[in-house]
């Protein structure tokens, strides 16, 4: 009995996988702060990236009801992570960590509801910055 239920796991897994959808950025528009697959009028939900026209992955995350939902990633063209974010609903939600080119940590924000709580900003060798201004991060 469990070896035909493991069995049957097995087989569902790819099938589970291949549902959700994978959408380039650039075919979604953003109506009143709302994703849309272009010409579509029913809020996007799957994920969705962007390249860069070298080929490397620019960005990825997962819109859910037309909103970011859950962890979302850019990268530089090397392939370095540049940003992370956390999104709930469509509105920041806890960290969100920019990077230098070279992967060091460049700032973190936290977010409560879309509201910076608090940051803390380092230099491109990991040496802590104070006083940073917030507005060179938006």
């Amino acid at each position: 009995m469990n070896k035909a239920v493991l069995l049957l796991f097995g087989l569902l897994i790819p099938f589970l996988i291949i549902a959700q959808e994978k959408t380039n950025y650039d075919d979604l528009e953003k109506i009143d702060g709302v994703f849309y697959q272009k010409g579509n009028k029913k809020p996007f939900t799957g994920q969705c990236y962007l390249t860069h026209p070298n080929g490397q992955l620019g960005m990825g995350g997962t819109i859910t009801n037309g909103l970011r939902d859950g962890e979302w990633f850019w990268f530089y063209e090397t392939g370095v992570k540049k940003r992370f974010a956390t999104y709930k609903n469509g509105v920041k939600q806890g960290a969100t960590i920019f990077y230098h080119k070279n992967g060091q940590k460049r700032c973190e924000i936290i977010f409560d509801n879309d509201q910076n709580i608090r940051q803390t900003t380092w230099d491109e060798n990991g040496k802590r910055i104070k006083n940073p201004s917030f507005e060179e991060f938006k």
